[in-house]
């Protein structure tokens, strides 16, 4: 037997005399049990693995469950031998059970220690042996959680005031494990409303951490500065791993200014003891809170005098720490966050060191190594020491539990400055934490604290030596910035007279600070992820930031500095770059500053800057002579996304990859829908891009010519390991974009085409754009529409192809081939159809006008592309058919084509069936389909007629029975959906309601849809806080009682129908949905249409009138008076049709409203254009004749003067 295996069976004889003694002996001087741990403990260090789990367990469990006291000597040996066994093997894991035994264990023998000064070491050594079980278990119970960091808990006993910086260090790394919870566990603790942490918990770990944080930094020989570091680093995660957890219990404010101070822990320039608000002893303990609070401190802005000494002097960036002594910003005043009344912020950073050259032109001047390595933390050394601390973004950040890992404190391992960028970071993690918690409408409560005082976040991101810690600064911005538009937009660059600076002026000088600032790191980075992260935060506040308001430059400086990383030698910093101009060119609304941008000639470089390194000097200085000199910024911008789309061989764009190409096309897309007046010269050369990277669709792979390819020497970039799929010069989501391209170019024309005179383009321009996009561009899917549609009609059967006298074999065999043929060309067109998609897409952009002077023969082609697209089996192209269907459908040239019933029929069929799919379907589907069905029954009068021209055949129908059933049941079953598809659905059973006949309506199959479609619009235009949809609701029912085509005398609905439409006329609270069940009830022609619903009308009508003026939203102010002219119009055509049994019964009921109803009457009719005051006339007319009459009752006469001086409103002046 060999050593290994002696001491394995050693070690296992131990551990079975320990299990054999059940209790611990009574005699004190009874040490074997001592011996026996101390011996395991020993043997322990030795062994490599341990192969007997179930012993192990065991033991442990055994020796916490009774058998050694926590007040006993033998603690002390057990620690260390579970502090061995899981430590030194990495196989052995402890159950959940056996685990939380061995913590309450832990801190019971951690409380009868702690306070016993000859126990030091055994301190530590319990401490270690906590450490290493809470490392490996998680989601403990609420007692263990109590038992560690309740308000008496162990852990924050031992970080009290007074306890030994070795204790602090490792209760705060238990803390740490403790506190920390795997995102599974966070993530279903949200979608159950759980708590993870009690809030007593909550309360007292954060107060505790926070007295850590505040209290003064010790000396060196009471504890050495990286003892300091790894207790700060624990810290601050802790805090970290709080907010994330428990949001609602921590107190933002207080975190925030308690990391503040340690985001320039090490900086050179910062003093950290003048950033500390330094506490004594534990602060009072925090109280429970149910949110993350905004800083309160941040409202202290009322008081003027402070502010008036606040703005006596602009604060400058501290270098030294005489000069912070002597800042404007008292300690106090730092950390707690006012600054609100602060007139202008202080600049970010001292950068009057800080060279404009960019640091990637500097590359031939390099430092030594040696020096180098001492200044500054290389990232491949931060990406060695924090292998689980990520800056992406808040949610995706999730520190780990051995980050702070220290087993020797004073040893070697980390270098000192690698500990301080590492405090740093965990600092900028925790405020960022509490920034993204607390939500969008609150985070700007913290924006003066750390974007307007001095130090501020920029002088992290300018002064930082750490490319981590650079990076997590950038991503505190990005929180702020990001969906931050509603808040930024209130920033002026104007003051103003008042006594103090405005929120306003404030966010307007710290976002042309911010400008500044960026640009300036932009040309001082040299890290490529800090580069890129500096480009996301520069493309958040281009996105955010409203320039209208703004004073110009800004966009200036941005342009300026942003254009030369276009063609950096990192491809993922150059696709950073283009994405930058995309927001830049998107800008809403458009300021004369980009425009003047654009077409300025291209300013030469500032003296400082260089060619990009992947050029030579002679070379950059000839490209910049020949190329750009006396081009614009358009035609440069231009120039540069066709350098990245056509010429991937090119010397200076070598090592293209797929996000610059993305990148480009999307640049070219911004330039096109938004500014189509600066570029459309340069049409021509956009042109020319679609068509080359178009060829990838309808060319076979193997004819690409090799040119294209990539040399596969290529070195990789940022350390990321690239696709090769991805270098090739066209792949498929290249083409997809490039004919999003080709439809934004066209989107863009047929706007400015609508513009009449002032438009940039002639019809003849955007003729001949779309001749030939049909015929190059979108040539391969008319030809493959076009066959597909013709192989269809004439091998639907693939029997009927075959010899009729070939044998049964052979028969089987050809059908066999036929069928394997198909599924080779599914799979074929699968591959593709991503981009088929895209090219169908560019169909919807077509107008009118264009459409038909296209011609018959591309109208038919169309026309065929779409009916196939439609009735195709990939639901993504058949989506996109049915779109281009909803747009083009009332076309003249695609109801008048002999294809056009036969397309029609089609995109009814499929959008029912996608409609009817309710559950197989995704809602943005079935929105599509709505939207699509809705255009399609608006226009069914129109397909009928040219189907019975073309038929010659006026007995047959438009549509079978059955499927206008199937329309009416997926539209009734479309206005019980979402919200966004209700609307749709309403004006799809209206239309196909309104537009069927009375013999159609009685049908067995329809009858009772038909009922079921009104009861559903009744529901629709009465209920639900959906204005849209009412509204729809209403005009669909008007639609109905107008259409003339069902008898609305016999109908039984009729009744409940002019009841709902009359409630709202009277008093519903939104007037445009008032206006349209006015105008529904217009619609009726005939008295006999009323029935006995007459009067009820009338006195509708009468309130309506008089309770129009009575606004509660002032928001309907601006409906007001169409109301009111919509209201007297309907007055008006009930007078119409009024008889004298009618006047006899409305006489009281006008002579009640005879005062209200004439002056608002008589300015309706001075209002209304001449077309609406037709009922007017008819009514004025009506009433005379009918005093005319020998036979008038009182009552009778009496109604009808006062409808007389009703619609005889200036009436008589205006005909004389």
């Amino acid at each position: 037997m060999d050593h290994a295996s002696e001491n394995r069976q050693k070690w296992n004889d131990l551990a079975e005399a320990l299990l054999k003694i059940r209790r611990k002996p009574a005699t004190p001087d009874d040490s074997s049990i001592y011996d026996i741990l101390t011996e395991l403990q020993a043997r322990s260090s030795k062994l490599r693995v341990f192969y007997d789990q179930r012993l192990i367990h065991s033991l442990i469990s055994h020796l916490v469950s009774g058998l050694v006291d926590p007040s006993s000597l033998e603690s002390a040996p057990v620690a260390r031998l579970i502090t061995s066994i899981l430590s030194h093997q990495g196989n052995v894991t402890l159950s959940s059970e056996t685990s939380d035994r061995v913590i309450v264990w832990l801190s019971d023998t951690l409380k009868f220690n702690l306070h016993r000064p000859e126990n030091e070491i055994y301190v530590q050594e319990i401490l270690c042996a906590m450490s290493v079980v809470l490392r490996d278990a998680q989601d403990h119970t609420d007692e263990i959680y109590i038992s560690l960091g309740g308000a008496r808990g162990s852990l924050i006993q031992a970080l009290e005031a007074g306890s030994p910086w070795n204790f602090q260090a490792s209760a705060m790394q238990c803390l740490h494990h403790l506190t920390y919870v795997t995102p599974e566990i966070v993530t279903e603790a949200r979608q159950h409303c759980d708590e993870i942490f009690p809030a007593e918990v909550v309360s007292s770990i954060q107060r505790i951490v926070i007295h850590v944080l505040k209290q003064q930094q010790p000396n060196s020989d009471s504890c050495s500065h990286r003892l300091y570091m790894h207790l700060i680093a624990s810290a601050l995660s802790v805090l970290y791993n709080l907010v994330v957890c428990a949001p609602n219990d921590v107190l933002g404010n207080i975190i925030v200014s308690a990391c503040r101070p340690f985001v320039f822990y090490g900086l050179p320039g910062f003093t950290h003891d003048e950033l500390v608000q330094h506490t004594s002893g534990p602060e009072v303990d925090i109280p429970q809170s149910s949110g993350v609070e905004s800083d309160a401190s941040s409202r202290s802005y009322t008081n003027r005098n402070r502010r008036k000494r606040l703005r006596r002097k602009r604060a400058q960036p501290s270098r030294s720490p005489s000069d912070s002594a002597s800042s404007l910003y008292t300690p106090t005043t730092a950390i707690e966050g006012v600054g609100l009344g602060f007139k202008s912020p202080p600049p970010a950073a001292a950068l009057d060191s800080v060279s404009l050259k960019p640091q990637w032109a500097k590359e031939s001047r390099q430092l030594p190594a040696e020096e180098e390595e001492k200044d500054t933390v290389t990232p491949w050394a931060i990406k060695d020491i924090l292998p689980a601390v990520s800056v992406k973004t808040p949610t995706e950040v999730c520190i780990s539990g051995s980050e702070t890992d220290f087993s020797d404190y004073e040893g070697g391992g980390e270098k000192e400055s690698t500990l301080t960028a590492r405090v740093r970071q965990c600092s900028l993690q925790a405020i960022n934490s509490v920034i993204d918690k607390i939500g969008k409408q609150h985070k700007f409560s913290y924006w003066p604290p750390l974007m307007c005082q001095n130090p501020s976040l920029m002088t992290s991101v300018l002064k930082d030596p750490s490319p981590s810690v650079r990076m997590a600064s950038l991503q505190v911005i990005n929180t702020f910035l990001l969906d931050s538009s509603q808040v930024l937009t209130l920033a002026v660059d104007d003051e103003g007279k008042g006594s103090y600076a405005t929120l306003g002026h404030q966010l307007g000088t710290s976002i042309r600070e911010l400008h500044r600032c960026l640009s300036l790191a932009l040309l001082s980075e040299k890290f490529p992820g800090a580069l890129v992260r500096t480009l996301k935060t520069i493309e958040l506040l281009v996105e955010n930031v409203n320039y209208s308001k703004l004073k110009p430059g800004m966009l200036t400086k941005i342009v300026t500095h942003v254009k030369y990383f276009m063609r950096y030698k990192e491809a993922v910093v150059r696709a950073n770059a283009f994405s930058v101009m995309v927001s830049v060119l998107m800008i809403k609304p458009q300021v004369p500053e980009l425009q003047d941008i654009l077409l300025r000639f291209k300013t030469p470089a500032p003296a400082t800057l260089v060619s990009p390194p992947e050029l030579s000097e002679d070379e950059g200085e000839k490209v910049s002579g020949d190329k750009d000199q006396g081009k614009s910024m358009v035609s440069w911008l231009i120039q540069r996304c066709m350098d990245s789309l056509l010429t991937p061989d090119h010397e200076a764009v070598r090592g293209i990859y797929i996000q610059v190409q993305l990148q480009s096309l999307k640049v070219l897309s911004a330039l096109v829908s938004e500014h189509l007046n600066i570029i459309h010269q340069s049409l021509p050369l956009i042109q020319h891009v679609i068509s080359v990277c178009s060829k990838a669709l309808r060319e076979p792979a193997e004819a690409k010519p090799e040119r294209w390819a990539l040399e596969s020497s290529n070195k990789l970039e940022v350390n990321d390991v690239i696709d090769p799929a991805l270098m090739s010069p066209d792949p498929g989501v290249v083409v997809e974009h490039a004919y999003t391209l080709l439809g934004s170019l066209l989107g863009a024309v047929k706007i400015e085409l609508e513009k009449g005179t002032s438009s940039c383009v002639s019809v003849d321009q955007v003729q001949q754009l779309w001749l030939w996009t049909l015929q190059g561009p979108l040539h391969g899917l008319l030809q493959m529409a076009s066959s597909l549609a013709i192989d269809h009609n004439n091998f639907s059967d693939p029997s009927k192809i075959i010899k009729q006298d070939a044998g049964p074999d052979m028969l089987k065999q050809e059908t066999e081939n036929w069928r394997n043929k198909e599924e080779v060309e599914i799979l074929e067109n699968q591959d593709h159809h991503k981009q088929l998609v895209a090219t169908a897409t560019v169909l919807s952009h077509f107008s009118p006008t264009i459409f038909e002077s296209l011609g018959e023969k591309w109208i038919t082609q169309v026309v065929t592309t779409v009916k196939w697209l439609v009735t195709n089996p990939d639901p993504d192209l058949r989506l996109a058919g049915v779109r281009i269907m909803a747009i083009i459908v009332g076309f003249p040239g695609v109801v008048g084509n002999p294809l056009g019933v036969g397309l029609l029929r089609a995109t009814v069929v499929t959008t029912s069936d996608i409609l009817a799919q309710k559950e197989n379907n995704v809602n943005r589907d079935r929105l599509l389909a709505s939207w699509a069905l809705a255009n399609v029954s608006s226009v069914l009068e129109l397909y009928s007629e040219s189907w019975q021209r073309i038929e010659h055949n006026a007995s047959s129908d438009l549509l079978p029975p059955s499927l206008l059933a199937r329309l009416l049941e997926v539209g009734v079953r479309a206005c019980k959906d979402k919200d966004k598809i209700k609307p749709h659905g309403v004006r799809c059973v209206g239309n196909v309601t309104s537009f069927l006949h009375a013999n159609q309506a009685a049908d067995p199959t329809i009858a009772p849809l038909v009922t079921k479609a009104i009861e559903t619009l009744i529901v629709c235009s009465s209920t639900g806080n959906n204005m849209k949809t009412r509204w729809n609701a209403c005009h669909a029912l008007g639609n109905i009682l107008t259409s003339g085509r069902l008898s609305i005398v016999d109908v039984p609905w009729r009744s409940q129908v002019l009841t709902t439409l009359g409630n709202l006329v009277e008093n519903f609270k939104n007037y445009k949905v008032r206006i349209q069940a006015c105008s529904a009830l217009c619609g009726l022609n005939s008295r006999e249409e009323f029935g006995q619903e007459y009067y009820g009308i009338w006195r509708v009508l009468l309130h309506g009138l008089d309770n129009a003026q009575n606004i509660i939203d002032y928001q309907e102010i601006r409906h007001r008076d169409e109301l009111i002219n919509q209201i007297c119009q309907g007055i008006c055509q009930l007078a119409a049709h009024l008889t004298l049994d009618d006047a006899g019964i409305l006489c009281e009921l006008l002579q009640v409203h005879q005062d209200m109803a004439t002056p608002l009457l008589k300015k309706a009719h001075s209002s209304l254009p001449p077309e609406r005051t037709g009922y007017a006339l008819k009514a004025h007319s009506r009433v005379e004749e009918l005093l005319l009459y020998d036979a008038l009752t009182e009552t009778q006469e009496q109604a009808l003067v006062i409808l007389q001086s009703l619609t005889a409103s200036d009436f008589n002046a205006e005909i004389c």
